[in-house]
C-alpha cells in the first residue's frame, strides 16, 4: 500500500504521527480522492485552516481535518443533519456508490426535508449534497482502510527491521510466478541482500 513512488512522496510530506493518518492515506490514495491529499497534509501541519461544511460536522470530521474521507462520515452527516435513520443513511451510501440517479433523487428529497426541518437553509442543503454526492462515489469504508493500514504497517515494519526474513517470506509467497520473482529478486539486490541464482 505504501510502496509506490507517489504514496512514498505523500507519506514523507505527511509525516504520519498517529495510526489514523495511515488509515486516511489508504483511503485517499486512489483516483478521485487523491486530489484531497495535499489539503489533508496542509491541514494536518497547520498550514491551512481546518474548515467544515457545517459546524455540526466537526465531531464527525475532526480526525480527518475537516475532509470527508470515509463512507461512514457520509452516513453520519446524513443522520446528524438530515435526520436519516441508519438504514436510510446506508441506502444513501449504496445509491451514491452505484450512482443510482433515480434512488438518489428520492433520497435527496428526504435529505432536504430533514435538513430544512433542522433549520438549515436551502443553500446549506445544496452545498452539503454537492459536497457529499461526488465524494461518496469513491469513498472508502473506514474498517476496510484500517485493515489495509494494519497490514501495511506490519509489512513495512518487517521490511525495515527484518529485511532478509521479510524478503524470504515474500519470495516464498509468490512461488513460481516468474514476473513477481524477478521484481522481488531485483528488490533484494537493491537492498544489498545476497541472492543466490
Amino acid at each position: 500500500q505504501y510502496e509506490s513512488e507517489g504514496m512514498r512522496k505523500h507519506m514523507r510530506d505527511l509525516k504520519p504521527t498517529v495510526f489514523a493518518d495511515l488509515i486516511a492515506m489508504n483511503a485517499l490514495y486512489r483516483p478521485g480522492p487523491m486530489e484531497y491529499i495535499p489539503q489533508f497534509i496542509r491541514r494536518k501541519h497547520g498550514l491551512e485552516k481546518i474548515e467544515y461544511d457545517l459546524p455540526e460536522m466537526e465531531d464527525n470530521l475532526k480526525e480527518t481535518y475537516g475532509i470527508t474521507v470515509y463512507q461512514e462520515q457520509v452516513m453520519a452527516a446524513a443522520q446528524k443533519v438530515a435526520n436519516f435513520t441508519l438504514a436510510q443513511a446506508d441506502n444513501l451510501r449504496k445509491a451514491m456508490g452505484k450512482k443510482d440517479a433515480k434512488e438518489l433523487d428520492g433520497l435527496l428529497e428526504a435529505f432536504r426535508a430533514g435538513m430544512l426541518e433542522n433549520g438549515f437553509t436551502e443553500d446549506a442543503v445544496t452545498a452539503l449534497w454537492d459536497t457529499l454526492l461526488p465524494f461518496a462515489g469513491y469513498a472508502f469504508n473506514n474498517a476496510h482502510s484500517a485493515a489495509y493500514g494494519v497490514l501495511s504497517y506490519w509489512t513495512a515494519y518487517m521490511k525495515a527491521n527484518h529485511p532478509a526474513e521479510y524478503m524470504a517470506a515474500l519470495l516464498t509467497s509468490v512461488g513460481d510466478t516468474r514476473d513477481k520473482l524477478a521484481i522481488y529478486l531485483s528488490a533484494c539486490r537493491k537492498m544489498g541482500l545476497v541472492v543466490q541464482s
